[in-house]
């Protein structure tokens, strides 16, 4: 293994933290994963603070040094998960170079899982299997598989936007109450109950809930509150925009 400085151990640290949080992994994962780099390459003395935006790394083993990373874009990646925790468990025999690690670990957190019409193709598919599991009917599959793929497609169209995760779910709240309703009004063989339900799935944060009560469980609070918090505000987006199109519906003559 090549010797590192300081500087670049925790640049590889920080990098291989930063392809972690922006997978999703737990707070308390990334921080262990960052000094356990640390402490593999000789940095001792190096601690992590890691909150769901944030990064923060400090080593005072050879002189004071302190990495900040910030990561505004997180979605769930597995496999980019697995490639980091391969990395690092195999570290001490890997023999490239600082700059042939970094661009490793860059070309995993640049790399786009999927293209967007497969992205927008599947949201349309679990909207539809999860109607179905609510007791949707072959006509409420239809009307929830176009749910999902037009909330897939507005997802991606202001993913560039500032607030892009609670403005996509409010969209999608809209997209989904108005096409439930739609349909029901032309069909008496749709409900948009099960339709609602189908196509909120795909973009309820139950994931991040999850890992709150992971982080909270592993003594991460500040962590665990954050997720907590965000959360609750996606999954209030998407309540929200059905709410808007129900009360909407309501207000002009609907029954429901």
């Amino acid at each position: 293994m090549e010797n590192l400085t300081e500087h670049e151990i925790l640049n590889i640290s920080a990098r291989a933290g930063e392809v972690l949080l922006k997978s999703t992994a737990e707070t308390y994962r990334v921080e262990e994963t960052c000094r356990f780099v640390c402490q593999k390459n000789g940095l001792d003395f190096a601690e992590a603070f890691v909150l769901p935006t944030v990064i923060i790394l400090t080593s005072n083993s050879k002189g004071e040094q302190t990495k900040i990373r910030k990561t505004y874009d997180r979605s769930t990646n597995i496999t980019n998960i697995c490639k980091v925790n391969s990395f690092v468990r195999n570290l001490e025999k890997d023999d490239r170079t600082y700059t042939e690690k970094m661009e490793y670990l860059k070309g995993i957190r640049d790399k786009k899982p999927y293209p967007d019409w497969l992205y927008c193709l599947m949201c349309g598919f679990v909207s539809g299997g999860f109607s179905i599991l609510a007791g949707a009917t072959r006509f409420d599959f239809l009307a929830a598989f176009v749910c999902g793929l037009l909330s897939g497609i507005a997802a991606i169209l202001v993913k560039h936007l500032p607030a892009k995760t609670f403005l996509k779910c409010f969209l999608v709240g809209l997209i989904t109450g108005s096409i439930a309703i739609t349909a029901s009004e032309l069909s008496a063989k749709c409900f948009f109950e099960p339709i609602i339900v189908g196509g909120m799935k795909p973009f309820f944060p139950g994931i991040t809930i999850l890992l709150s009560l992971r982080d909270y469980f592993a003594g991460n609070i500040s962590a665990g509150t954050s997720r907590l918090a965000e959360g609750l505000i996606v999954g209030g987006s998407l309540a929200a925009g059905v709410a808007l199109v129900l009360e909407g519906y309501v207000l002009f003559g609907g029954l429901i």
